[in-house]
């Protein structure tokens, strides 16, 4: 008779195999909604896409995407902090984005792959002369304090500045309306670094109208175009889809969208 010897207790290891992608998406899912604000979420996802292999966050992350699109907690709130971590061009290393891109196209997640896109943009905008009054103008610093102020005409006007800092300050105004921000979206032309502000402020970009100005807007840079996409409905990825304005890449990832739908 063959008998077996057994290892002592201490010596046996259970077998370590990985957490099933939903389950582990599911985890970190409910990690980011414990926490009270989106600046937290994203510190903590930027510390868990930094670290770990590629190939392992890919599934995780294609999870974390699919089940956001969907709508609802907690999944809603980790696809926003996915956003906002790519759309903050220093959060990760071009090197790490491309690794992530690599890896989710050479596992066929290509909606995955396409947020990670590196910025592209659009046509090159004309100048836009800074604010004039009276014949003189203004400093950046006489027009970032009018952009905290109240006057409705002043700030109709300053809508139109180049200067990413004043265009940042004008989004925290409290008189700003969802109109003005989709205006601001939607102008051509317009600078690429104005639009990636626009893509950051958490209080505008959460609204659909101002997702879509900029999706349509062939001066959107084609990583923040791509990225709000996935946040479109049908009727609107057929009309992101067919126009002839954007850029292939942008009209591709809204085809790919809807034949998943």
């Amino acid at each position: 008779m063959v008998t077996r010897t057994m290892p002592p207790a201490d010596d046996r290891q259970p077998p370590t195999t990985p957490a099933p992608a939903a389950r582990r998406a599911d985890a970190l899912a409910r990690k980011l909604a414990a926490l009270p604000e989106p600046a937290m979420r994203e510190a903590v996802l930027t510390e868990a896409l930094a670290g770990g292999a590629p190939d392992d966050l890919v599934p995780l992350l294609d999870e974390v995407v699919a089940r956001g699109r969907a709508g609802g907690p907690p999944f809603d709130l980790a696809l926003l902090a996915l956003g906002g971590v790519l759309a903050t061009p220093d959060a990760l290393t071009y090197e790490r984005r491309a690794a992530l891109y690599a890896a989710a196209r050479d596992g066929g997640r290509y909606d995955l792959a396409d947020l990670f896109l590196s910025a592209g943009v659009g046509p090159e905008p004309a100048p836009s002369a800074p604010l004039n009054v009276a014949g003189r103008t203004l400093t950046l610093g006489e027009r970032k304090s009018l952009a905290r102020g109240g006057r409705r005409e002043m700030l109709d006007r300053l809508m139109r500045d180049p200067a990413a800092p004043v265009i940042r300050i004008l989004l925290g105004n409290p008189r700003l309306t969802e109109r003005d921000v989709v205006a601001i979206a939607a102008r051509r032309p317009q600078l690429p670094e104005i639009q990636h502000e626009i893509a950051r402020a958490r209080r505008w970009i959460s609204r659909y109208s101002v997702k879509l100005a900029l999706v349509l807007n062939p001066y959107t840079p084609t990583d923040i175009a791509v990225r709000l996409i996935g946040l479109l409905q049908g009727p609107e990825l057929r009309q992101v889809a067919s126009e002839g304005a954007l850029c292939e890449i942008v009209r591709a990832a809204a085809r790919r969208r809807l034949a998943s739908e």
